[in-house]
């Protein structure tokens, strides 16, 4: 295992993946962290196309309880509202960072596979349940990968906001100590670029999707 044998493929592989989505430049640490959620979430979802039942995940869908909201300003409304509030809970993790890397980053990377699994077996909210098929024509069609790069965005550009800081490993034992104050927040220009322009490509996909979502609903 990694932690055991550092130096071992895994764990060369970890750091130097760790190097990478921790860049001093933030283009580097946006393209990398973007890589490692894009491909663990092409990974689910092939691998949940072709082995998962359809349908496994809906019940556990926070979505597919509420049906259409009835117009498309509604239905952005929620949409955004509800992937706002998925950003803003990966930048409070972002107040914790075990080694070098922010458990924003982490939160992204497992919420990427689930989100396949969601579209492998057919479990988004609205629609015919039919699954989604693997292709690079669904991904210019559908507001996911949108989504998805927008929040990628949002995470790497508050890397920052640290409070916490776990120094060495294991990760799973050792405390995090308080080494910083809200008060020492700070974002450069690129940042703050990064940051908007997250939140606005996170807008244009939900109100992408809301008017795919009314066109099958309505």
């Amino acid at each position: 295992m990694a932690a055991s044998n550092p130096t071992g493929p895994i764990g060369r592989v970890s750091k130097r993946i760790g190097r990478y989505v921790n860049h001093e430049n933030l283009l580097v640490r946006f393209v990398s962290l973007w890589i490692v959620v894009a491909s663990v979430f092409t990974a689910a979802w092939i691998l949940s196309y072709l082995f998962f039942p359809q349908g496994l995940l809906r019940g556990g869908n926070p979505g597919a309880s509420t049906g259409y909201a009835g117009s498309i300003t509604r239905e952005f409304l929620w949409l955004f509202g509800w992937n706002v509030g998925v950003s803003l809970i990966a930048i409070g993790a972002n107040t914790l960072r075990s080694v070098n890397t922010p458990m924003g980053y982490v939160i992204e990377v497992v919420q990427a596979p689930w989100y396949g699994a969601v579209w492998g077996t057919g479990s988004l909210a609205i629609g015919t349940g039919a699954r989604i098929v693997p292709s690079l024509t669904v991904l210019v069609e559908r507001s996911g990968p949108m989504e998805i790069t927008a929040i990628v965005a949002i995470v790497v550009a508050t890397r920052g906001v640290m409070i916490w800081h776990q120094p060495s490993g294991p990760r799973w034992t050792e405390p995090f100590e308080r080494v910083r104050s809200p008060r020492d927040w700070s974002l450069t220009r690129r940042e703050w670029a990064l940051l908007i322009g997250g939140y606005l490509l996170l807008a244009v996909a939900c109100y992408r999707e809301a008017v795919a979502i009314a066109q099958i609903a309505g």
